[in-house]
């Protein structure tokens, strides 16, 4: 059963959609469409014209094989531009395309729904062509370690978003479902100022660019031994959600993950 949750705000922004956790459920159609209002990819190549959406897709694959993941498409100028992952809008990447006010539209791919074992309340949660299962609290953890012993205790993470399909689809996700400042995979607790997500993976320098609260991390409270847990911020709503550090004992919800066997 799909079960499609939204909400509204004056600041458009995708949907979420909550699909339950059934392996065999498939995403419909080959192609998906949608506009630049609720999701965005970036450009990889020059443009050229095209007949239609999927002659612009097929030569989108011969020309990118290994980096093609969707096209924009204007059926008025028959305009192509390939492009990568698709995601939704992030503020604080301006690259993306098309814009919000452009009549291009994107095409892209469907992807593999994952497996998804829906104990404990994990749902699969999906944004433009992203797909992921996850649990989000409705209950405080008293501190970053609780909240981390939670997931474990459910065969399962905080949450890594170490791409920036997959930390859309996090954004979108907690905040279509509780407003509530919540626990993600992301620490400087090893060495200060150097962020690693919860698998090992350093925060890149092209996503320090994009998930932060502008202005942080701050490392507020260095006196009490600062601000080493990264957390999802709503404390600026509806100005700008996004990252946070937070002290470690701070009670807050979480978000955990269950990713495939080998998976990042």
């Amino acid at each position: 059963m799909r079960i499609r949750k939204t909400w509204h705000d004056p600041h458009p922004h995708p949907c979420v959609d909550v699909v339950g956790a059934v392996v065999s459920i498939q995403r419909e159609g080959y192609l998906k469409q949608t506009s630049g209002l609720s999701c965005r990819t970036l450009q990889i190549g020059e443009p050229w014209t095209s007949v239609s959406p999927i002659a612009c897709y097929a030569e989108c694959m011969i020309r990118y094989p290994d980096s093609c993941q969707s096209v924009v498409y204007n059926s008025h100028t028959q305009n192509c531009t390939p492009g990568s992952v698709v995601f939704g809008p992030i503020t604080r990447i301006t690259t993306a395309i098309p814009y919000a006010t452009s009549a291009d539209v994107i095409f892209y791919a469907r992807q593999p729904i994952p497996s998804c074992n829906g104990t404990d309340n994990f749902k699969i949660y999906d944004i433009c062509g992203t797909s992921d299962c996850l649990y989000v609290s409705t209950e405080m953890a008293d501190n970053f370690t609780v909240a981390e012993s939670r997931c474990d205790q459910m065969n399962s993470r905080l949450v890594v978003r170490n791409t920036r399909a997959r930390f859309s689809l996090m954004w979108y996700t907690a905040r279509s479902s509780n407003f509530h400042d919540a626990y993600i995979g992301l620490t400087d607790l090893a060495e200060e100022g150097k962020f690693v997500w919860v698998n090992g993976e350093d925060l890149s320098s092209e996503q320090y660019q994009y998930v932060w609260v502008p202005g942080e991390p701050g490392n507020y409270y260095w006196w009490e031994g600062g601000e080493n847990c990264a957390q999802m911020n709503f404390g600026r709503w509806p100005v700008f959600v996004g990252v946070n550090d937070a002290k470690c004992s701070t009670p807050a919800h979480y978000i955990c993950e269950r990713r495939a066997p080998g998976g990042s």
